[in-house]
């Protein structure tokens, strides 16, 4: 998501009143996760920050991963030095998922006695991801690329339930040089071990780009009611007309004239000028500013973020006064 992240930690990015990351240990504290391990190559320090004073401060571990350029396979064994359970979820730390598509895949993946060495969330509707193609035995031939006499079943939505014994492919793939955790899959596949797919239909976004990341704040926006303490939400089909000038104890300052048309959010401290049209569809993070006479569509505006007077932005993000648009 370079050059975004150039400026900002991934999993750090905000996103209607939440970071990926707060996001996402909140769905796997429901799906009775109890433990996390997150390993932080690049910004790490950042990722320390944030989780000081953290109310999941004892439930998480924060790994430094040195040599991150490697790849994610390199970030992955490093934290799993850390890990002592037999049995457990890997998944990415900017990855948006719904409840339910973790505790199906853990859940079927501790059916077998003895288990299985790994278990695929698999979304057959859904057309981005790693393809997955499988045997008629259902048992997982192969990622990434087709697999002879094997069907394509649909594409992994980047969930993992693994038996420890998975850490032994993870090192092997990674000594020989491979990168991708993908890589330690289809090495455990070549040798014979049975990796299974699990069928899943919740809805789930690997947040690599401005598309996707913006496609995630669409889906929050229109499916979800956040309940971020004295924050403005506007849901779908309403709209907010502001007449004089109002100030709001949360810090919040909209000026004459405003127009905030659903579904849109706006999160404490931020200041929208006056004549701004503010949606659909837009999140304004803590502390972002839109200056007069501005026009703010299919956006999102992270923290501090700042749009100049007479902007007409649309598809974008906003961080600082950077402009990043999406498919640019």
């Amino acid at each position: 998501m370079a050059p975004l992240t150039e400026g900002i930690q991934k999993a750090l990015i905000s996103c209607v009143g939440m970071t990926l990351i707060d996001r996402l240990v909140s769905v796997l504290r429901t799906e009775e996760i109890d433990n996390f391990t997150i390993g932080v190559g690049w910004k790490a320090t950042e990722m320390d920050r944030h989780f000081d004073n953290h109310p999941e401060t004892d439930v998480i571990d924060i790994v430094h991963v040195p040599e991150y350029e490697r790849g994610p396979l390199q970030t992955l064994v490093t934290a799993l030095d850390v890990v002592h359970d037999e049995q457990f979820i890997v998944c990415p730390a900017d990855l948006f998922v719904e409840g339910g598509v973790v505790s199906l895949t853990m859940s079927e993946h501790v059916t077998d006695n003895p288990p299985r060495i790994a278990s695929i969330a698999v979304d057959k509707s859904d057309r981005t991801g790693t393809p997955v193609y499988v045997k008629d035995t259902g048992q997982v031939a192969g990622l990434g690329r087709a697999v002879q006499d094997c069907s394509e079943s649909g594409h992994s939505a980047m969930v993992l339930a693994v038996d420890r014994r998975f850490i032994s492919y993870c090192k092997e793939a990674l000594d020989s040089g491979k990168s991708r955790v993908v890589d330690a899959l289809n090495l455990a596949i070549s040798i014979g071990e049975d990796i299974r797919q699990v069928d899943v239909t919740g809805r789930w976004f690997d947040v690599d780009d401005i598309k996707s990341l913006l496609d995630v704040n669409e889906y929050l926006l229109r499916f979800s009611t956040p309940e971020i303490d004295g924050s403005i939400f506007v849901p779908a089909g309403d709209t907010m007309d502001i007449g004089e000038t109002i100030t709001l104890p949360s810090g919040i300052v909209l000026e004459s004239g405003v127009q905030i048309v659903g579904p849109s959010f706006i999160a404490p401290e931020c200041k929208v000028g006056s004549h701004c049209v503010i949606g659909p569809v837009v999140s304004l993070e803590m502390k972002a500013m839109v200056k007069s006479r501005s026009k703010v569509r299919n956006s999102l505006l992270l923290r501090e973020a700042q749009v100049g007077e007479g902007t007409n932005l649309t598809d974008s993000v906003v961080h600082g006064s950077d402009v990043f648009q999406k498919g640019k």
